[in-house]
């Protein structure tokens, strides 16, 4: 890595109130480029090219100083990543005396750089993740599908697979370590990456799925098999919540889940369900999911496109059609119900049939759909949308 003044100030600046002695960081060339001494930046350091030349420690005593321009009395070890030597880090003072204390340092900056190493990949991939993620959910996504592909195959994200997209609010869990650590770019990127090794150690979150953070929301694009139940989607999420809600105590995390969408150029329509549930009166709950009757009917009060394009609304309307509809004419049960104000004795004798066999009917729409227009209003609302 190259190793630039800003980070090496950085490094001396935290390390110097620890040693309560002065540290020098310089670079590939010997120039002082950190320093508790000011005057001395930018200056070139004898002892340190020295280290660089030979990879070896140089011990400086006063005695020596003839020989070391630029240099006073000290040890200067070099900075070692990867096999490569990338600067050098020294301490002032008698080189007896400050031992002991020059080899924590090297090991304590050696360790940062790594660190900082670790963290420019995470900020790099969780870029990308953020670049693809604002691609594949605009509704644009279509228009930029070329593009779409080149970063999945990039990034090895299979497209054809069916996906759901949930969203949070990780604000709470940000703020938090604003609290305890001061509002940073690098205290942000290490609270994301915290939480993505948390997720990424359980079984909740798989390789072939994405997590990509936008501005203070998390997106997860969740991989289910098409034909899995709500119910067991409403199981991940709620797992998923425990699992954050253990790990940050002080942050209230909420999960907003959308449809499972068959196609890629569907998630879009998934994302705003997932935000619609997330931020709706629902969302205060631990999980908010569009499956669930109460979220569904709010959403499509509010957004009437969504009778077209939300695949929980589509499902519910195959089982009307395909499996129930011919066999027990539900459609048309449903709406003499409705226009009866669920009455089942007027609903009854409107259809010719006897009550029992209405409550019959009723009971393998529940069965089929989880409807149960007589029990629920938000039921009766779907109800109403999906048999017109």
């Amino acid at each position: 890595m190259i190793l630039t003044g800003e980070l090496a100030q950085q490094i001396v600046d935290n390390i110097m109130p620890i040693v309560h002695q002065n540290v020098n960081i310089m670079n590939d060339a010997g120039i002082i480029i950190g320093s508790g001494q000011q005057h001395r930046l930018g200056t070139f350091h004898k002892g340190a090219k020295d280290v660089i030349d030979t990879g070896a420690v140089v011990e400086i005593f006063p005695e020596d100083l003839a020989r070391y321009p630029g240099s006073l009395p000290g040890l200067n070890w070099p900075i070692v990543l990867g096999a490569q030597t990338v600067g050098v880090v020294g301490v002032t003072g008698h080189p007896d005396a400050v031992r002991n204390t020059a080899e924590l340092v090297k090991m304590v900056t050696e360790l940062i750089l790594e660190r900082e190493i670790l963290m420019g990949e995470f900020r790099s991939q969780s870029h990308l993740h953020e670049q693809f993620a604002t691609l594949l959910l605009s509704e644009h996504a279509a228009a930029s599908y070329a593009q779409i592909e080149a970063r999945a195959k990039l990034l090895k994200y299979d497209l054809a697979l069916p996906r759901l997209v949930a969203v949070a609010n990780v604000r709470p869990i940000l703020e938090n370590a604003y609290h305890q650590y001061g509002a940073y770019d690098l205290v942000s990127a290490r609270a994301q990456e915290s939480l993505l090794q948390l997720l990424d150690a359980s079984d909740l979150v798989a390789p072939g799925d994405m997590i990509a953070f936008l501005e203070n929301r998390m997106v997860i694009l969740k991989h289910f098999p098409r034909a899995t139940a709500a119910n067991a989607i409403g199981e991940w999420g709620a797992a998923l919540v425990r699992l954050v809600n253990a790990d940050n105590p002080a942050a209230s995390f909420h999960l907003g889940l959308g449809s499972l969408a068959g196609s890629p150029l569907k998630l879009h329509h998934s994302y705003q369900e997932a935000l619609y549930a997330l931020e709706s009166p629902h969302g205060a709950e631990a999980v908010a999911s569009i499956y669930d009757f109460a979220v569904l009917t709010s959403y499509i009060l509010r957004n009437p496109n969504g009778l077209a394009t939300c695949d929980a609304v589509k499902i519910l309307q195959e089982k009307l059609t395909a499996r129930i509809d011919a066999k027990y004419d539900m459609r048309n049960t449903v709406r003499r119900l409705l226009d009866n104000n669920l009455n089942l004795s007027l609903t009854a004798k409107a259809l010719f049939i006897h009550r029992n066999t209405l409550v019959f009917r009723l009971k393998k729409l529940e069965q089929l759909t989880g409807l149960s227009p007589g029990r629920d209003i938000n039921h009766a609302i779907l109800c109403k949308i999906l048999c017109g």
